[in-house]
């Protein structure tokens, strides 16, 4: 090796040589960064209403379940949403546990909370479970589903199911059977 000369032209002396990193320079290194998590429940069809047979679909923050139904805004513990779901209802659900800040997690709460203070009148077309949750999560920067294939601007918990798959935020999958 040749020596080291500083920009001022004087040399200098190599003191000590450190390695950072415990592995090779060309080895994934792993990134540790702070963030929280929430999860997106999609449950499958039934045949009991018009809405029920694309689905349903409710995100999860802090333990607490938020979902848009027919009547009105639906909030309620995770263990007894999934109860609802599994037992009352006999569907599959499926859950979606994303990596998120803090930050998008308040834009996420504060869109929600806005949401359910207007409560709106439910409209498959416009005003569903999962239209108010893809435009929840785009609020906070999420793109939950891919929008060249939805269909006369309606979206579906199959429509969410795959564009969250796809998602490099997608920390794990869950799997709640109906009971």
């Amino acid at each position: 090796m040749g020596d080291l000369i500083s920009k001022s032209g004087r040399p200098l002396a190599k003191v000590a040589t450190i390695t950072t990193t415990p592995t090779s320079s060309s080895a994934l290194k792993r990134i540790y960064t702070q963030h929280e998590t929430i999860e997106v429940i999609i449950s499958d069809s039934r045949m009991i209403s018009m809405g029920s047979q694309f689905g349903h679909t409710a995100i999860v923050i802090d333990g607490i379940e938020y979902g848009r139904a027919h009547p009105g805004w639906d909030r309620d513990t995770k263990e007894r949403y999934l109860y609802r779901q599994q037992v009352s209802m006999h569907r599959d659900s499926w859950g979606y546990v994303l990596k998120v800040t803090a930050s998008e997690k308040q834009i996420m709460l504060s869109e929600i909370r806005k949401r359910m203070a207007e409560n709106k009148l439910y409209s498959i077309a416009d005003n569903s479970c999962s239209s108010n949750l893809a435009e929840i999560l785009e609020a906070a920067g999420i793109q939950a589903h891919d929008p060249r294939f939805e269909f006369m601007d309606t979206i579906s918990p199959s429509d969410l199911m795959v564009g969250l798959k796809h998602s490099r935020r997608l920390l794990r999958e869950n799997v709640y059977p109906k009971k």
